[in-house]
């Protein structure tokens, strides 16, 4: 260079010059003619901004409007890294107290890659309001909904709970995303250089819709009733799981549907899978002697029997297709009605065999509503097991009327059992009441639905007649009798099959109505595997629906029927 004449200096100069400047203007012509749409579009959203806005989730509720499942208005707390790191330590130290976090974690966030990261999720408005108050740069603070289920677990398999979407997932949550879910809105924000918002230019949007409510046939008190003798009777027996149901036999309407083992919706992940199943819809069992009430109205309801005809009962054991048929007390001769309070399975083998056929019992099994979906408004449910005639051996017409060889949901038990006590009708189980706007106008409806009328108003008035001595004291279930009021039910008691073995466990049940005359509510208790005591469902199960019946009769103010009314009624038939 130190050889180069002035003039070549001069020249290398302008060269260097005019290569910068045709390269400045290269560049300038990229930017304002072959990138202008795309770079305008990005300082526009730089500028501007679009917030969309979540339609708040509607609120489920029992049927009188206490509130089960709500949606609340809560904050996330964000940060601006590229503003925030300079000043993360003393940062931290004052956050940290607020949003309950880990100091070194807290700073970690804060001093991390990106012009956004979140700090803390669900935090209530007064924390938001105290560290407005810090007066720090960098924080930003967003919308949010949480979901609440104020009672906790009650209800709960019912219920379902939502995921980090706000999406119902089991339940009523999941059953009815499409009109609890909100619709989105948006609004068109401006921002200035430092990202805060300028209102003044803040453009119109389209506003959110909030979600509709749900009202359910559940009611908060009778749920709460039936939930607490649930877990009492899990500390007393120590079955490994339990059930109870609650409804009006005249409408289908479900007051209480109840699981054990249980969880609590607002943390539905520090339970099992298996306790978040509800088993009243998903669980299938054989049903015992609860089942020996569709072969008796069956018979009686064809004509081919009466209460008082007798059956020779076998002093507790009869051969029958090469296999022995024991009766859990030695019997001789018994009545229908016998038959049924007493639960013998040879009687009831015998009215299947000797008066109803093969043909008719299928008949009233699939009539009655067993081996298909009752259709409630529940997901998870499963339709049990009824196998065609085709599939029947020679010994199925003597198991089947017992309860064996087939296997129900307790919610097709007592839907079965409703019809026995309602004049024969067989109604959808009815758990959604209506579906209503924020002023309570409803928009659907979800009136009683007969399905189907398995048997005749007669054979329902002779079928309670019979019935209503189960809880007397010479039944299977004294235990179950309801001072002041004259019930009617079954007991079951079934030996459960495992790997295709029946082994030395059982289900305990009782389903019954009340006041049997005119019944105003019907009750199934199921526990499954009682360990501590007994495990007949006369002295297990039946204790429990007495608590329950008491309960539940005083709260809704039912008067006691008394039997002389069904007496006078069966002697006029």
């Amino acid at each position: 260079m130190s050889g180069w004449t002035h003039k070549q200096r001069a020249l290398a100069v302008v060269l260097c010059l005019s290569l910068s400047f045709t390269a400045l203007a290269g560049r300038l012509v990229d930017l304002q003619v072959f990138r202008r749409t795309e770079l305008a579009g990005v300082a526009e959203s730089n500028r501007e901004q679009v917030v969309r806005r979540q339609g708040r989730r509607g609120e489920i509720r029992d049927c009188n409007n206490n509130l089960l499942a709500n949606s609340q208005s809560v904050r996330i707390v964000a940060a601006d890294p590229s503003i925030t790191a300079s000043n993360a330590p003393a940062i931290a130290q004052k956050l940290a107290p607020f949003l309950k976090l880990d100091l070194a974690v807290l700073q970690a966030k804060l001093t991390g890659s990106g012009k956004y990261v979140r700090l803390k999720t669900k935090v209530d408005e007064d924390t938001i309001a105290q560290i407005k108050a810090l007066n720090i740069r960098g924080l930003v603070f967003e919308d949010q909904l949480l979901r609440t289920y104020p009672n906790g677990p009650l209800a709960s398999h019912v219920l379902g709970f939502v995921d980090n979407e706000h999406r119902g997932v089991q339940g009523i949550e999941s059953v009815l995303e499409q009109y609890l879910q909100g619709l989105a809105g948006y609004e068109v924000i401006e921002r200035d250089r430092k990202g805060r918002e300028i209102r003044a230019l803040r453009a119109e949007g389209i506003g959110p819709r909030d979600g509709f409510h749900v009202v359910l046939t559940i009611d908060q008190v009778i749920q709460h009733i039936a939930e607490t003798e649930l877990d009492k009777a899990m500390a007393e027996f120590h079955p490994s799981a339990g059930v109870i149901i609650v409804t009006r036999p005249k409408t289908g309407e479900i007051l209480a549907m109840s699981s054990r083992p249980t969880f609590d919706p607002n943390q539905p992940g520090n339970a099992p899978a298996d306790s978040r199943r509800n088993r009243c819809v998903s669980d299938v069992a054989e049903p015992g002697s609860t089942f020996k009430i569709v072969v008796a109205s069956g018979a009686l309801n064809e004509g081919t029997i009466r209460l008082d005809d007798r059956f020779d009962c076998e002093n507790g054991a009869w051969l029958y297709g090469g296999r022995i048929l024991h009766d859990a007390h030695p019997y001789s001769v018994l009545s229908v009605s016998e038959i049924l309070y007493k639960s013998s399975n040879i009687g009831a083998a015998k009215i299947a065999i000797q008066r109803l056929g093969a043909a008719k019992l299928y008949q009233y099994i699939r009539n009655f509503g067993f081996g298909r979906k009752t259709g409630i408004a529940l997901p998870g449910e499963v339709s049990g097991i009824a196998h065609p005639l085709t599939r029947w051996t020679p010994l199925s017409i003597s198991r089947i009327p017992m309860g064996h060889e087939i296997a129900a949901t307790p919610l097709q038990m007592i839907m079965a059992v409703n019809a026995m006590a309602n004049g024969g009708r067989l109604f959808k189980p009815q758990i959604i009441k209506s579906i209503v706007d924020e002023n309570n106008v409803p928009l659907l409806t979800y009136p009683p639905q007969q399905i189907a009328q398995p048997i005749t108003p007669r054979a329902s008035i002779l079928m309670a007649a019979a019935l209503r001595k189960v809880p007397a004291a010479d039944g299977t279930a004294p235990k179950a009798a309801v001072k002041g009021y004259d019930a009617a039910g079954k007991t079951g008691t079934a030996q459960k099959i495992e790997n295709g073995q029946y082994v030395r466990k059982y289900y305990s049940s009782f389903i019954g109505y009340l006041p049997a005359a005119d019944p105003e509510i019907s009750i199934l208790v199921s526990l499954d595997n009682p360990t501590s005591g007994s495990y007949y469902g006369g002295t297990v199960a039946g204790p429990v629906f007495r608590g329950v019946a008491e309960k539940v009769t005083q709260y809704l103010a039912i008067p006691p029927q008394f039997a002389e009314p069904e007496e006078k009624k069966v002697a006029q038939l």
